[in-house]
């Protein structure tokens, strides 16, 4: 059997070349490799949403397939990224129905998504670790990165997710870096929160 490494997300990272596209930062729980995954930004958004334990108005697809799993008495039990061809991860999720465990092909975004809404280990094939992984020196003082998303691609509903503290820091970098379209936005989704406007 081959060898599994467990992982956990290291953070989210806006992609400066392909727009609207993220690097989901995956690291191995106990040793110090890295690598990254490139998604799409609906899937960075559910991933974050969830990692920042705010809620969306209306069930996401990952909500929605999490619910699924649970009306059908089955539980996400991993996810393994399995292979890598041409630069593309192959994932799979392991879930158990009746005392039978049952495999399916999934993206590696969906899978991620569904796993930090099943609280569920994420796995990767130590190959494949062995080819992508990037050795980190590990600070002592580091602190987690931040799962952070564009607040420019974000929809009026997801910033009324967000705290009044944290839309009136995004306003201050908005203004500071002349992003004033976002800062109108921004400005609206305040006077939304102090009207207790949804």
């Amino acid at each position: 059997m081959d060898l599994e490494i467990k992982l956990t997300i290291a953070g989210l990272v806006y992609n400066q070349t392909v727009v609207g596209t993220y690097g989901l930062v995956l690291s191995e729980e106990f040793g110090n490799r890295r690598f990254s995954v490139m998604i799409g930004e609906p899937e960075a958004q559910s991933i974050a949403l969830k990692m920042n334990n705010k809620k969306s108005p209306r069930p996401l697809t990952h909500d929605l397939i999490k619910t699924l799993l649970n009306v059908f008495d089955a539980e996400l039990q991993k996810i393994l990224i399995y292979d890598m061809v041409n630069d593309v991860f192959f994932s799979e999720l392991h879930i158990l129905k009746d005392d039978n465990v049952l495999i399916v092909d999934a993206r590696t975004s969906d899978a991620v998504a569904l796993a930090v809404r099943s609280d569920c280990p994420i796995y990767i094939k130590s190959e494949i670790l062995d080819i992508v992984g990037t050795v980190v020196e590990k600070d002592l003082d580091e602190k987690p990165e931040e799962i952070d998303v564009d607040a420019e691609k974000m929809t009026n509903e997801e910033l009324d997710l967000l705290t009044e503290e944290e839309l009136n820091t995004l306003l201050e970098m908005a203004i500071a870096e002349e992003k004033y379209e976002l800062a109108v936005n921004l400005r609206d989704a305040i006077k939304r929160k102090k009207n207790g406007v949804k």
